[in-house]
């Protein structure tokens, strides 16, 4: 009687599968194992999000006042966190 391949179950996706003892001593092929664990590439950010981001920064202001038409001539006090709420917002 053959072994079967072990990688054809859960083993080929496991990130411990080149010293995992289960799979070393089973029979045959793991289909369920509370040892398994797969690697994940890190998640993609968007490139839109990305730029967004970008043009907000460019003009030194966070917040509203980033996109504000009024945001040249303004009086009221723009805080290094930004401002979230104005009634002058254009």
């Amino acid at each position: 009687m053959s072994i079967p391949n072990p990688a054809t179950g859960v083993c080929a996706a496991c990130k411990y599968d080149p010293d995992c003892i289960y799979e070393a001593l089973s029979r045959g092929v793991i289909l369920q194992c509370e040892q398994f664990e797969m690697e994940l590439p890190p998640p993609a950010v968007p490139t839109a999000s990305l730029q967004a981001r970008d043009a907000m920064d460019t003009n030194g202001y966070k917040g509203l006042c980033s996109n504000c038409e009024n945001r040249k001539t303004c009086i009221y006090p723009k805080p290094e966190g930004g401002v979230w709420r104005c009634e002058e917002y254009a």
